[in-house]
């Protein structure tokens, strides 16, 4: 079934629907956290981040299941630069919207504890993905990185970038069956997936404060437009249990 971007009038409607096959409405609280980096990056930089801010919104929930597959290494330009396949939706249907939160959250992933998105208005049934759209905020944009890396030749590069997604990322697995069960959603962004990918010397001559930036089509920002364009970044979890 093809998927359709639904503006929330109508989804109530499916919804509504969707109570007369046996599914119930519900809601459920999504939230956003971060896992660090846990080591150097593949280009050997070891990044400490003094800022991480995304821009997220709408979140919308799919019963399509998501098949993954790889990107054949000889068909990739990029990885002639010396970069690595990544997974991404192979053959994916969203089919049926299962719920979504509507609002836009500008998340702040250094926070201390994961930072929620708002309710999703959804029904019961079986789950299989999720899409993510990361907007660009009134005077901002969807993704910002500042902080330092580090090569084991004690090179020392100061960084302060952003980032803006022309659409939104689609097929990132979510396999529930979902009932009347307390507990929340919660997405996790992998920070090694996000800046995996960045070789630092590549980065824009430092400016007169010692901060480089990465120049679009660079090494740098191709690397971070697809580490954060990559479904794997993103591992979606239910958590038991109502909002502490």
């Amino acid at each position: 079934m093809k998927r359709v971007s639904l503006p929330h009038a109508l989804l109530l409607l499916v919804l509504l629907a969707s109570c007369g096959t046996g599914a119930q409405r519900r809601t459920f609280p999504v939230e956003m956290t971060l896992q660090p980096m846990t080591g150097p990056n593949e280009r050997g930089w070891t990044v400490t981040p003094e800022a991480l801010h995304v821009s997220v919104g709408p979140v919308r929930f799919y019963e399509g299941h998501v098949l993954l597959s790889r990107r054949a290494p000889r068909f990739d330009p990029f990885l002639l630069l010396g970069g690595t396949a990544w997974a991404h939706p192979g053959h994916y249907l969203p089919g049926d919207a299962m719920a979504e939160v509507l609002s836009t959250t500008v998340v702040d992933l250094l926070a201390a504890s994961p930072t929620v998105l708002g309710e999703a208005n959804a029904v019961t049934g079986d789950y299989g993905s999720m899409e993510l759209t990361l907007p660009v905020p009134l005077g901002g944009h969807a993704v910002r990185v500042r902080g330092t890396a580090t090569n084991p030749d004690g090179r020392r590069v100061r960084f302060d970038t952003a980032l803006d997604l022309p659409k939104p990322i689609e097929g990132i697995r979510f396999e529930r069956a979902l009932a009347e069960e307390v507990g929340r959603v919660r997405i996790t962004v992998d920070l090694n997936t996000w800046l995996g990918r960045i070789d630092f010397a590549t980065v824009s001559p430092a400016d007169a404060e010692g901060v480089s930036t990465f120049p679009t089509g660079s090494q740098a920002m191709n690397a971070l437009v697809r580490g954060v364009e990559d479904t794997g970044a993103y591992v979606v979890t239910w958590v038991e249990g109502a909002t502490q």
